[in-house]
């Protein structure tokens, strides 16, 4: 019974590596999403104070390129990492991530 989990976690793996990148992606837009909020919040504190033309530069230049850098630059990291880990928990990890993920934004009542 264990060999045959085994071999089949092994041959998810296998069909998993050409979607690893895609799936990092989804994990860090994901991340973006549940913490997006808190991210424009502390952004927010930081630049009431400024000229409103001054606050909707900011504003642009942190959702346009900041999050665009932060998913590019992440979701590459990530997937580097996950190239790291064996065929056999590859399945087994990215579940965890998001079911973690999922766990958090029920919690903070995302979803």
């Amino acid at each position: 019974m264990s060999e045959i989990i085994t071999s089949s976690l092994i041959e998810l793996g296998q069909w998993f590596r050409p979607y690893q990148y895609q799936c990092a992606l989804a994990i860090i837009a994901t991340i973006l999403v549940i913490f997006g909020n808190d991210l424009n919040n502390v952004v927010k504190q930081l630049v009431r104070k400024q000229h409103f033309v001054i606050r909707t530069i900011i504003f642009i230049v942190v959702c346009a390129v900041g999050y665009g850098l932060i998913t590019v630059w992440l979701t590459e990291l990530l997937s580097l990492q996950l190239a790291k880990i064996p065929n056999l928990y590859i399945i087994p990890v990215v579940s965890v991530i998001f079911i973690g993920l999922g766990l958090y934004a029920q919690k903070q009542r995302h979803i």
